[in-house]
């Protein structure tokens, strides 16, 4: 979901600026968001993520996987540091982009806005993001409106034979990997079939490298020819089993 968090001011001169300005008050409202973000919650897949991935390592972390309810507080203390992929396993995360303020460098803006994009966690609601920001902003000078958004998808099933063809395909075309459920965190056409099946499954068979997925998006976005025909060869054993 997008939600715009908005100010309003009667504008002005910047030489004679008053306290508490839009931009002020918005600024307020990040480092606010920033600073006490969303409860991390486990939701299934994620549980079984790390049930399945537990199987295959050593200590510390089988211990660390098979017990994860007793390590979240430190999961939590952890990831509210470091954000990234694991972060957004785990809870909703927000992320500041689009900013708008005043047309000219001497002017207070008669409305300052930032866009929030919201990933919402499986556990979560469109409603409850709202009631979060509300209370973690607590300026009724903020105004906070969801500009677009959908509920999070429902999760698809891993015990039938759609989710083995995938299994299969997988441990076919790159074998010495684990198969594990997992959550997309990214907004996919997928979740217009989420209406019709319980088993749309999000997979992109692409093994790209940290690097290589950093370009997402950004300067030299790429994917390599031979993670390309791996692909190729991926999606072909799928379509075999059928």
């Amino acid at each position: 979901m997008d939600v715009s968090l908005s100010v309003a001011s009667n504008g002005g001169h910047a030489s004679a600026p008053k306290p508490h300005s839009p931009v002020v008050a918005l600024a307020e409202a990040i480092d606010a968001v920033e600073s006490n973000p969303m409860q991390l919650k486990l939701s299934e897949p994620v549980r079984k993520m790390f049930d399945t991935l537990g199987r295959y390592t050593g200590m510390p972390y089988r211990t660390l996987f098979s017990t994860i309810d007793a390590f979240t507080p430190a999961l939590d203390v952890l990831t509210r540091k470091t954000g990234g992929n694991l972060n957004a396993l785990l809870r909703t995360t927000i992320a500041f982009t689009q900013m708008q303020g005043s047309a000219a460098p001497n002017v207070i803006p008669p409305v300052a806005s930032i866009t929030a994009n919201v990933r919402l966690n499986p556990e979560d609601t469109m409603d409850g993001v709202m009631a979060y920001l509300e209370e973690t902003i607590d300026d009724p000078d903020v105004k906070v409106e969801v500009k677009e958004g959908w509920e999070p998808s429902p999760v698809s099933r891993t015990d039938c034979e759609g989710y083995e063809r995938i299994a299969r395909a997988v441990a076919d075309t790159w074998t010495d990997c684990v198969v594990s459920p997992y959550v997309m965190v990214q907004c996919s056409d997928a979740r217009h079939w989420g209406k019709l099946s319980d088993r749309v499954y999000r997979f992109c068979g692409y093994d790209v490298t940290s690097e290589e997925l950093a370009t997402i998006h950004g300067n030299n976005e790429r994917i390599p020819l031979d993670v390309l025909r791996r692909n190729i060869e991926f999606y072909l054993r799928v379509v075999e089993q059928c």
